[in-house]
């Protein structure tokens, strides 16, 4: 079974090598453990899973922050590190789509530049592998690079029913050193998501992801219509930015009414930009859209019409 669904997600993503995990923060740690040295230098994305921040550290590598989805940073500082001395490789690590914002990499500029200063690339893939993409491949298949990345991370929890962990590989050495201390994936959940991948990466998975894009661009386009900072690209994945001081009774008033929705606050993301994250699945339809939509837009309403406090005269 599970040897099954290793050969099902590399074909997915078009590379010769897959191995699962117990969970998706087990395959990021466990992958970059095998993979870093202390004498590497790691780019990383500021959205990338705090998982792959903490191992990082934990292997001692050098950790260079680059701003979310900016390939112009990225080059940046493969340039400075070009002309220093080193001992180690240049790592990329990347998520294919923001989970704090919605930000969708450039993952083609990001492999050249990966193959112009030889260092090795990593994506997280964990929120739109089975999601995104005609034959669900995720943001890789939709730039056209499926196959072009070295190492492929992510959580299979978020679109295939289960708790689990993948990692993918071009380079058959580093698949055997992840696998030599990889925690098993229970044979009960790796039953749950091959049966979910039947689906989503069949001719039904096709027509739920039409749907979801669907139901993704028409909340999208509602909010915004009604004045909303709508952040990001169109994905599963629907950030929406609120006002610091008003964004915790925003949220009561919104869930008292039934829908709820994960608020992102500092330290998660900065201080001045909270933000509700709204996630949207393939069974969502446009009356449920509309529905919500209109909710929010009460809840904006109710907020924007009461008056400023005026300072106190003393």
């Amino acid at each position: 079974m599970i040897e099954a669904l290793e050969a099902r997600l590399a074909a997915v993503l078009n590379l010769p090598y897959a191995t699962t995990f117990a969970s998706g923060s087990d395959a990021i740690q466990q992958t970059l453990s095998a993979i870093l040295s202390p004498n590497d230098d790691v780019l990383i994305d500021s959205a990338a899973p705090l998982a792959m921040f903490e191992t990082v550290l934990a292997r001692r590598a050098g950790l260079h922050r680059c701003p979310s989805g900016s390939v112009e940073a990225v080059e940046r500082r493969l340039i400075r590190l070009a002309r220093q001395q080193r001992r180690g490789r240049l790592v990329i690590a990347v998520p294919a789509v923001s989970a704090y914002g919605s930000k969708v990499a450039d993952l083609v500029e990001m492999a050249l530049l990966a193959r112009r200063h030889d260092a090795l690339m990593i994506v997280d893939a964990s929120h739109d592998l089975g999601a995104m993409g005609q034959d669900g491949g995720g943001v890789m298949e939709i730039q056209g690079c499926l196959g072009r990345v070295d190492v492929v991370v992510g959580s299979l929890a978020k679109c295939f029913g289960a708790a689990g962990g993948f990692a993918a590989f071009r380079d058959p050495s580093l698949a055997s050193a992840t696998q030599r201390d990889a925690k098993p994936l229970p044979p009960a959940n790796a039953r749950t998501i091959l049966a979910a991948a039947d689906i989503a990466f069949g001719p039904e998975g096709r027509s739920r992801r039409r749907n979801l894009d669907g139901v993704s661009l028409r909340l999208r386009n509602h909010l915004m219509a009604d004045g909303a900072r709508v952040i990001g690209k169109s994905s599963p994945l629907v950030p929406i930015l609120l006002p610091a001081m008003t964004a915790l009774p925003r949220t009561a008033l919104l869930e008292s009414a039934g829908p709820r929705v994960t608020l992102l606050q500092a330290p998660t993301v900065p201080l001045h930009a909270p933000r509700w994250r709204i996630q949207l699945n393939a069974l969502h339809g446009p009356a449920d859209i509309d529905d919500l939509a209109e909710l929010i837009r009460d809840v904006s309403r109710a907020f924007d019409r009461m008056p400023a406090r005026l300072p106190i005269a003393v």
